[in-house]
């Protein structure tokens, strides 16, 4: 394990939220990932890049939320997809997906984009703070689970 800490505080600039770094390191975990029996329930932890230019067109010309929210569980479903491909993890069964987000205006490369916060349900176990959606090397999509105990309202 490689671990390093700052002797003071480094500002990151992460969309147009800035977060206080104070502690950077690399170490090594086994963490489980993949397909569940049970449905778990998942963060934003920073906002979801979910739509490319193309998409941000076609959900903008769906008709009503329904729609969309049906538009952005296919979307969450292939990004889970595609970074289990990322994993050489081959998905051995259907996922399931459901989530309850809110739409967010953000900048990358000082463009305008669409970005979403919120929670969403799935039958696959992501690692806290993996990245999922588009620009996750940007700071996009880092996702955190949830405990019986964070969605109690």
């Amino acid at each position: 394990m490689v671990s390093s800490r700052l002797s003071s505080p480094n500002i990151q600039n992460f969309t147009t939220n800035k977060y206080q770094i104070v502690e950077r390191g690399i170490s090594l975990k086994d963490e489980e990932f993949g397909i569940s029996e049970k449905i778990r329930s998942y963060e934003f932890a920073t906002p979801w890049l979910a739509l490319n230019q193309e998409n941000y067109y076609k959900f903008y010309g769906l008709k009503n939320h329904e729609e969309r929210d049906e538009f952005l569980r296919k979307t969450l479903t292939g990004n889970i997809i595609s970074m289990s491909k990322s994993f050489d993890y081959q998905v051995p069964d259907r996922i399931k997906c459901d989530l309850s987000v809110q739409i967010r205006k953000d900048h990358l490369k000082n463009v305008s984009v669409m970005t979403f916060t919120g929670i969403f349900h799935t039958n696959f176990i992501i690692p806290d703070f993996l990245g999922i959606g588009k620009s996750v090397s940007r700071g996009f999509g880092a996702v955190r689970q949830l405990t019986r105990a964070d969605l109690v309202v």
